[in-house]
């Protein structure tokens, strides 16, 4: 009698892995108008987007899977082009032009006064791939409800923070997923983007078949 091989659970797309971690060498630089702002030692074109510098990932998928960390490259590319975060395919339903979106108590934020909207950190998820999520994740077993939103847009970012120490060296604060308006530009420069943070627009229950 043969036993059948136990089927691999798949990575998500945006899951970290344990060989993409990259050099981080940071300080701190005087800003053309004053003040002083994060920035890499050794400065690429794409370390700052939206105002603020982003953590440097690879993109190599190799390694281990760090299951409780994102990519950070690959999370912005899902929120920036709606992607799936399973797949990486566009998550947008082609029928209804709506975007289907899984929404957790960790990752989801209401707006107060807006009770159609919120803030979310996590990356929509396609249809094809919900049934897998919500049977394989964890977290989505302890808090989750399957929603569609009309339109999402980049608001603020993730980040850790980091002060400037002699010799210009950046100090970490100490201070992890600090949520931050991508319109404060004064705490902005002192931040190393992990995570996008999107608003999602006209947010509904998921219609069941």
């Amino acid at each position: 009698m043969t036993t059948a091989a136990p089927t691999q659970l798949r990575v998500p797309y945006v899951i970290a892995h344990a060989d993409e971690v990259a050099s981080q060498p940071l300080w701190f630089v005087r800003r053309p108008l004053g003040g002083m702002r994060l920035a890499y030692k050794d400065p690429r074109r794409g370390d700052v987007v939206r105002g603020v510098l982003r953590v440097r990932v690879l993109t190599t998928r190799r390694g281990a899977p760090q299951w409780r960390k994102l990519n950070t490259l690959r999370q912005w590319r899902c929120m920036e082009r709606t992607r799936c975060q399973v797949c990486g395919k566009a998550a947008t339903d082609p029928t209804t032009g709506r975007i289907p979106w899984i929404m957790t108590d960790t990752a989801f934020r209401e707006i107060p006064g807006d009770s159609t909207g919120g803030l979310s950190s996590a990356p929509p998820t396609c249809w094809a791939c919900i049934p897998e999520a919500l049977a394989t994740c964890p977290q989505l077993r302890i808090s989750s409800t399957v929603c569609t939103v009309a339109r999402a847009e980049p608001v603020a970012v993730l980040a850790d923070m980091f002060t400037p120490g002699p010799g210009r060296r950046a100090i970490p604060t100490g201070e992890h997923n600090v949520e931050i308006s991508l319109k404060d530009e004064t705490v902005l420069p002192y931040a190393l983007a992990t995570q996008l943070v999107v608003q999602v627009h006209d947010l509904q229950p998921a219609v069941q078949d």
